[in-house]
């Protein structure tokens, strides 16, 4: 028999301090994320996309399993962040990156 299918079911957390935002959708690759202790590859939210740095087109809205490969995701690129959740989560973003996005606001 195969592997039974898991689902997920409610709202998980997002980065957002205020729902009102803009985002696209993309793709997450799984090229350089680490496995966690059980083997999953999750790239957290808050995460800048595609990179840290001055390509920064904006911030992943909710965690993403790459564990079998590239995966959807959806990326902000208008909005308000809470800087909190961003620690909680332990992602740090880069000035430059915040720098590539103007319309993106980080709240405290």
């Amino acid at each position: 028999m195969g592997k039974p299918i898991e689902r997920e079911f409610g709202q998980g957390k997002t980065i957002l301090k205020y729902f009102d935002f803009k985002g696209a959708a993309c793709v997450v690759p799984f090229a350089n994320v680490v496995a966690d202790g059980v083997g999953k590859k999750i790239v957290k939210a808050g995460t800048p996309f595609p990179a840290d740095d001055a390509t920064c087109k904006g911030y992943l809205l909710h965690d993403v399993d790459v564990t079998h490969g590239d995966a959807p995701g959806t990326y902000i690129y208008e909005g308000a962040i809470d800087n909190k959740k961003l620690t909680e989560a332990e992602v740090t973003i880069s000035d430059a990156a915040k720098a590539a996005t103007p319309r993106v606001t980080f709240f405290e």
